[in-house]
């Protein structure tokens, strides 16, 4: 088997419960990158949130090298050149909060370059968002937001137990017209219908001339699912939720003991 392209999301899977890249994992992503392989970060994350883990891999600021960021609203080179973008309109985000607002959850917009509250009192998971991506937070109401914002994704944000108590209620007709997704315990995200992780796998391997047989996609989290289900081989972590495991080719250890790594040796730098 020869694996040409992997994607490994971020938070539950490259890193682990600290938020910190390993150097076991870096030292097993480099070998596999040295042998050729295109090693893609797709995360919910934007570029600013990831940029870090291209430095610690060597692939930062190259032509050659890629990520998917925003759950594949956004696809560019490490260089920063988009390729694919594919952003929520004015209307949509007005559509989401008002709901937002009928079912008393905070929320919250990301474009490329901040993140957006209508709160004056910032929530705190905007706070934790923010420091965990590495970007500003502007209060800006939505009467004042700019029309023209290229908005990659809204997001519900809350306790895990409010987020578990509000997936179930969000109206089948938002599910139909958005990509609706718990991406972490404590968020929700929305982003438009025609944009996933997978779509972007594939046309990220399209791109590239590699075939979908010779992809890897490794994740935890529900916003995982659709590249999971198009790779040639998926991976589930050992921590993931219960319907990326029932889907996945092969359930590598958990984030807190280099799953990332392990997945990678047994299919990438032990494959004979």
């Amino acid at each position: 088997m020869t694996i040409k392209l992997i994607t490994i999301d971020v938070d539950g899977t490259l890193v682990n419960s600290k938020s910190e890249l390993t150097q076991h994992t870096i030292d097993i992503l480099k070998k596999a990158i040295d042998r050729g392989v295109k090693i893609v970060i797709a995360s919910g994350r934007p570029t600013a949130g990831t940029k870090n883990f291209f430095q610690a891999l060597g692939i930062d600021n190259l032509e050659n090298q890629y990520a998917i960021n925003y759950n594949g609203a956004i696809v560019a080179n490490t260089k920063g050149d988009v390729i694919t973008e594919d952003t929520l309109t004015f209307d949509d985000y007005k559509k989401i909060a008002k709901l937002a607002d009928e079912l008393n959850i905070p929320y919250q917009i990301e474009t490329a370059d901040y993140i957006i509250t209508p709160f004056a009192k910032i929530p705190k998971y905007t706070v934790f968002e923010a420091n965990l991506v590495n970007m500003p937070v502007w209060h800006l109401p939505i009467e004042n937001t700019p029309t023209d914002s290229d908005i990659a994704k809204v997001m519900f944000i809350d306790e895990p137990e409010k987020i578990e108590k509000t997936l179930p209620l969000i109206p089948a007709t938002f599910k139909q017209e958005f990509n609706v997704m718990k991406s972490a315990p404590v968020f929700i995200e929305f982003i438009k219908k025609t944009v996933s992780k997978g779509l972007a796998l594939q046309q990220l391997a399209e791109k590239l001339k590699i075939d979908i047989s010779q992809t890897m996609a490794i994740g935890d989290q529900g916003n995982d699912l659709s590249m999971l289900e198009k790779a040639g081989v998926s991976v589930a972590m050992g921590n993931a939720i219960p319907e990326l495991k029932q889907i996945a080719d092969f359930v590598t250890k958990t984030n807190d003991e280099d799953g990332v790594a392990y997945a990678i040796e047994k299919f990438i730098l032990n494959d004979n």
